[in-house]
Order: structure tokens, then sequence, then C-alpha cells
């Protein structure tokens, strides 16, 4: 069964309530209208003086800005220590930011998750989680992974990989990696159901070439096989050997992976965006993301180039945190 497929029937059981910020993107109304049909979430939308074109539902909830200024309050007390000007009434026009507005309806439980992206950049969004929803307990690192499905009658067809990071973080430190390790594998067996067997890619396959980058990605191993010794992950590799068998055989006869990795850590923020675009515009891929990780709640990004069906599949991801 395709893995989205499997989400829907999960989101549909678990009913969470989805908060759509850019109400007006056409985009989002099309992909409203396709949560409302399917019966997969309850929606809250944000009024901000402008037509929302939906017809009625009971699981539809159409929210004016206006009644953001019962946070004013609570969000001067969240900035006093990074911005100790600010005022009642700065606090009262910062509100009236939709995706702003919107994580304090998350912060304070009237919502299961927020879903924003589509006019926002991802900065935007994660600078406005961060500074509203904060970071999970005992968390230092927000970093972000893609789920990778493909079509029928593709030669993959069936089968489901994550990508991290591909959308936060340029250049992460070994330690920093390591989180990014740990929480996509998480992530990864929450949405899919699958044991993870988690790769630490490199051009270089377990000392066959050495630099810094090398030495970053072996190090973050460590590190991970230290923090979570269950996880089954192994590195430094070049991707053909993580993902192909018979390379492996070559390459890596005694690593652990041997060619079946699902989750694919990359060293830096270049790789990892370049990858995933490649797989999805040339390979064939959906991919689904970046499903951000790491905070207190659930906040995902979209990108900016996104599809109804896009965000309707964000969704359906964000109704499983």
């Amino acid at each position: 069964m395709d893995i989205f497929r499997k989400l829907e029937i999960s989101a549909k059981r678990k009913k969470k309530t989805i908060v759509l910020p850019e109400s007006y993107d056409p985009r989002v109304i099309e992909a409203a209208k396709l949560i409302l049909k399917k019966n997969t979430a309850r929606v809250i939308m944000i009024n901000t003086g402008k037509s929302i074109k939906l017809p009625e539902n009971k699981n539809l909830d159409i929210i004016d800005i206006s009644f953001s200024k019962q946070f004013a309050a609570e969000y001067l007390k969240l900035r006093k220590n990074k911005e100790p000007e600010l005022t009642l009434n700065d606090a009262e026009k910062r509100l009236t930011d939709p995706l702003t507005f919107s994580c304090l309806l998350l912060k304070n439980k009237f919502a299961d998750a927020v879903v924003a992206g589509s006019v926002y950049s991802t900065g935007n969004v994660l600078r406005t989680a961060i500074q509203t929803i904060g970071l999970s307990k005992g968390n230092k690192t927000v970093s972000s992974f893609f789920l990778m499905s493909f079509p029928k009658n593709h030669k993959l067809a069936g089968r489901t990989l994550a990508f991290a990071d591909c959308g936060v973080l340029p250049d992460p430190a070994a330690e920093q990696l390591s989180d990014i390790a740990i929480q996509t594998s998480k992530n990864f067996f929450r949405l899919t159901g699958i044991k993870p067997k988690t790769a630490f890619l490199s051009f270089s396959t377990k000392g066959s070439s050495k630099d810094d980058s090398t030495g970053k990605v072996l190090k973050a191993l460590k590190h991970t096989q230290k923090r979570e010794p269950s996880l089954v992950c192994d590195g430094e590799m070049q991707f053909d050997t993580a993902f192909v068998p018979e390379v492996a055989q070559r390459k890596d006869p005694g690593g652990r992976l041997k060619g079946g990795a699902n989750v694919f850590i990359f060293p830096d923020l270049n790789s990892g965006n370049i990858a995933y675009k490649i797989t999805e515009r040339i390979g064939g891929a959906v991919a689904a993301g970046p499903i951000v990780q790491g905070l207190a709640q659930p906040v995902m990004d979209l990108s900016r180039g996104c599809s109804p069906q896009d965000i309707y599949n964000m969704c359906l991801i964000a109704s499983m945190f």
C-alpha cells in the first residue's frame, strides 16, 4: 500500500486539528477542501479580511485575526529576554501575522499542528516556530527530512526512504549530525512503521579518502552509536554502497547495512538539498517535506513551489506527530 494511503487511514483515525495560516493561497484552499472531503483532519483557517471560499463544514473553523490579541501578554513574556524593549502594543501588532497567531494557537492547544510555507519562507516558518513553540525537551537541534516515495511502475515502487537534512542546517557539526540521524530515524519509523537502517553519507567509503568532512561524518557515527546503540547505522559511505547490495558487497563486505539503507544522512545542506531535488525531478520520486523535527510541537514547512496535493500530504504527516 502507498505510504500516503497508509497515512490517510491513520489520519482519519486520529482526526487532528491542523492550522493553515496562509488561508488565502488558492493552493491552501484546495488542500483544505481535500482534507475536509476525505475527513482526514479538522482545519483552522485564519481570516484577515478577505473572503475564504470554503463551504461550511463541521470540521472547519475560520478564526478572525483580531482574536490574536488575547495572546499579546503571553507573546510579550516569551520575547522579554530577547527583546526587552517590546511593548504590549508591539506584541499585538506582531500577532496580526497569521503565522505567529497560528503558532500561539498551537502552543495553547487549540490545535495539534501548524502547516505553513506555501507563501512564507522556510526561514520565516522556522524562526517563528522557535520563538513561540521552542525546542523539544533536551534537544538543541532543529532539522528536517524529506520522505521520498515512488509511484506505481517505478522500479522502486513500494519503497520509502528518508533524506536528511535537506532544508535547515547548512553545515551541521558532528554532534548536530548525530541529532539529525537519531531524530530522522525515529520519525521514519513513526511515519512508516519500517525499521530504520541509517547511512551516514560521504564521498568516501570507510576511509577510502580522508579530509575534514569525512572525519566529521565518522565522528557523528560514533556519537550516534554511543547514544542509540540499538539503531542500525553505519558510515562513512558513498550512496551506492549504502543502497546497492552488490556494491556494498564489493566496497564494504563487513558493513552493517549490506546495501539496505532506508535513512540517508547527508554531511551538509548542499548535498542533501541537491540530492532530494535530483531524486524528485529526474528520479521520479514523490518528495514530502521538509518535515521539521526537534520542536516542542509540530510546525511543518512547505516548499513555496508546493501543489495542493503536497500541502495535503504534509497535513497527513503532521497528523502523525
